[in-house]
């Protein structure tokens, strides 16, 4: 019975992180290849593995991928339709590589528009060192409290600029990119699951 229950809510905290982004596998651009990205901006580009030799990173992944150069001033977000609830772990993640070069560092951020200025506001960064191996790394996070200027704005997520300091092009190519909410509700019933698994 404790079992059933552990692995009924364990089913229920991966339904619960499902809520992936418009065109986040980069499959879907009505320019390609080396066009931009349908539903992401300002910048980056899609192009197919097939033209640079590489195999796509995993089983699913599809035939392209999104580029973009980290070193300078290009970033590449889109504003979700999800909106912050209160207490929730947000987690924006996905595939990298470091492209061309073989190397890079990417900014992966979580924030939301200002009212006035419609400027980007980062509540969360992370920059992760990537090489020439397409990898999952673990993604930005942010937890939401019970009160916050931000509950109810949408979620705006991006691969940021301002590495400036990385040698070489910092060219980082990304795929499978996703969002994913997990309620404070959901994760203290997985924990408590887990303290009945234990007796």
């Amino acid at each position: 019975m404790r079992t059933a229950l552990a692995l009924g809510i364990a089913l229920l905290l991966v339904g619960s992180a499902s809520a992936n982004l418009i065109n986040g596998d980069i499959e879907n651009n009505s320019v390609e290849p080396y066009g931009g990205i349908d539903n992401w901006g300002p910048n980056g580009g899609n192009a197919p593995y097939a033209n640079h030799g590489t195999p796509a990173p995993l089983p699913g992944t599809g035939d392209d991928f999104g580029y973009y150069s980290a070193q300078g001033t290009e970033t590449v977000g889109q504003v979700s339709s999800l909106t912050f609830a209160a207490d929730t772990l947000y987690e924006f993640s996905g595939l990298f590589t470091g492209g061309g070069s073989g190397f890079g560092e990417v900014v992966l951020q979580i924030g939301y528009a200002d009212l006035e200025t419609g400027d980007f506001l980062a509540l969360s960064t992370l920059g992760i060192t990537v090489d020439n191996t397409w990898a999952a790394y673990p993604g930005v996070t942010y937890n939401t409290g019970a009160t916050g200027e931000e509950l109810g704005q949408p979620i705006w997520v991006r691969l940021g600029d301002g590495i400036a300091g990385t040698p070489g092009d910092s060219d980082i190519w990304f795929d499978n990119l996703t969002l994913t909410p997990e309620p404070a509700s959901l994760i203290l019933l997985a924990l408590g699951a887990l303290v009945l698994r234990r007796r």
